[in-house]
């Protein structure tokens, strides 16, 4: 439905391919019994947005027009609190509409809600242009420059999540203090306690499964009622939809079982943070069945390209991979979360770790993300960093060797504040993702971290109310 040029640029068609969709759509909705389409796209802070309509209205008018949605989509925080800062959207915009375009490769049933199917959307002005802002545009476009120097980079994730024998209200109620885990203590790895919960994680899983995102392992986590679930690797930007998909459905499907999932980075000062771990490996377009990160009795030059431009690109990029004030309580010492830009062989400590054993396997990890990233800001990042590293053949440092915490690498970013002023003086960013991202990306941000620093916390009351 949705075309990308070569510079990432997306059109409107309606044409003899959007015609042959529509109708597999429609076979599709016949098998399903589907009476009900769910479609929309993520936000900057990767929520869902979008609609509900009719079945038969799905097929005649929005599979080959789109529907209308105001740009304010853009310009509202994690709160909807209205944010005025932006040139796509604000007050001066009349708040007109922008265009979801359904992506029909994305069309899928949604097993955990019987009739109903789900479809991503690409977001469009008025006149088929792409919305530079958009997520999913934002990858796509990294994409297409990576398509142009003859690759495509595929990505596996590893999410974790909290589950609580909670609901929105209960755990609003109680001031979202002392909620209460799906499962008591840390039982990391624990067949036990796994099965405890495999009435809820064993839905999640088969929800999976039956709405096409292969799930490759499930294991209890370092917290209490944490979890991590693996999802097969595929090009990125079938991965992040994936994983926009099932960080929507883990929700609903923990809701009907009676728990409450949280995504967060860090849900106390005492729990282990959740992060979103992301295993890459490169592809030549005409090679695509090797690694192009292997070449032949050891990684690549390719690969050392990768992980140098990863590395070199992480600070400037450290708000797209934690893009929340929350982020940073995850990452400190001690904590298996990074804490600088550093690389290690099969080492945990450091924020990008290498597995070099075999062809197959080759493929580098980055450590940096939380569980609260956009998937496709996070994805894009990544690309862009290997793309920087490809483009200008870069090379890494030494590999850290044993306990990164205690090197002495200059650290990344340590709060979104941080954050925001690496991205702000970076022309690699503006390079990468273009003035119009970049621009109202920061000032997003900039909003979140104005609110925080107004904000006056428990931790403050508790500590100066009576003393000062």
């Amino acid at each position: 439905m949705t075309d990308v040029s070569t510079d990432g640029t997306q059109t409107r068609t309606v044409n003899g391919r959007a015609g042959s969709a529509v109708d597999a759509a429609r076979a599709l909705f016949e098998r399903h019994h589907i009476t009900t389409v769910q479609f929309g796209m993520t936000d900057l802070d990767g929520q869902m947005r979008g609609k509900f309509v009719p079945a038969d209205f799905f097929l005649d008018s929005i599979a080959p027009r789109g529907s209308s949605i105001p740009n304010i989509v853009f310009g509202w925080d994690i709160e909807d609190t209205l944010m005025d800062c932006f040139t796509l959207s604000g007050w001066h915009t009349g708040y007109s509409d922008v265009v979801l375009m359904p992506d029909l490769t994305t069309l899928r049933p949604v097993p955990w809600e019987p009739g109903h199917a789900f479809v991503l959307c690409d977001v469009v002005h008025t006149d088929g242009s792409a919305v530079p802002v958009a997520p999913r545009t934002v990858l796509a476009r990294q994409v297409a420059r990576a398509a142009t120097l003859g690759y495509q980079l595929t990505a596996g994730y590893e999410l974790e999540f909290y589950l609580y024998r909670e609901t929105p209200e209960t755990a609003a109620a109680k001031g979202y203090r002392d909620l209460t885990p799906a499962a008591p203590g840390i039982a990391t790895f624990s067949l036990n306690r796994h099965s405890a919960l495999e009435h809820v994680i064993g839905a999640i899983r088969e929800g999976m499964r039956a709405c096409g995102i292969p799930i490759l392992a499930s294991n209890t986590e370092y917290g209490a009622g944490q979890i991590e679930i693996n999802i097969e690797h595929a090009d990125v930007l079938t991965t992040a939809d994936r994983v926009a998909i099932y960080k929507n459905g883990v929700r609903r499907i923990a809701e009907q079982h009676g728990y409450l999932a949280s995504f967060m980075a860090k849900v106390s000062t005492d729990a282990a943070g959740s992060s979103a771990h992301i295993h890459q490996s490169m592809q030549s377009l005409a090679q695509p069945a090797r690694n192009a990160m292997w070449s032949g009795d050891g990684p690549s030059a390719l690969m050392r390209h990768a992980v140098a431009g990863q590395l070199a690109t992480m600070g400037d990029f450290t708000a797209l991979y934690c893009p929340t004030v929350n982020s940073y309580k995850r990452r400190v010492p001690g904590s298996w979360s990074p804490v600088a830009a550093v690389w290690g062989t099969d080492n945990r400590t450091a924020a990008l770790r290498a597995i070099a054993n075999d062809e197959a396997a080759c493929r580098m990890e980055n450590r940096l993300p939380g569980a609260d990233a956009n998937p496709y800001l996070a994805l894009a990042a990544c690309l862009a960093g290997v793309l920087h590293g490809v483009e200008n053949q870069l090379e890494p440092p030494a590999p850290v060797l044993g306990n990164a915490y205690d090197g002495d690498a200059p650290p990344l970013p340590r709060s979104l504040a941080e954050a925001v002023d690496a991205l702000a003086s970076s022309t690699t960013a503006r390079t990468a993702f273009g003035d119009a991202f970049v621009d109202h990306y920061l000032a997003s941000r900039i909003w979140e971290r104005d609110r925080h620093r107004e904000a006056v916390s428990d931790w403050e009351t508790a500590r100066y109310l009576t003393r000062i």
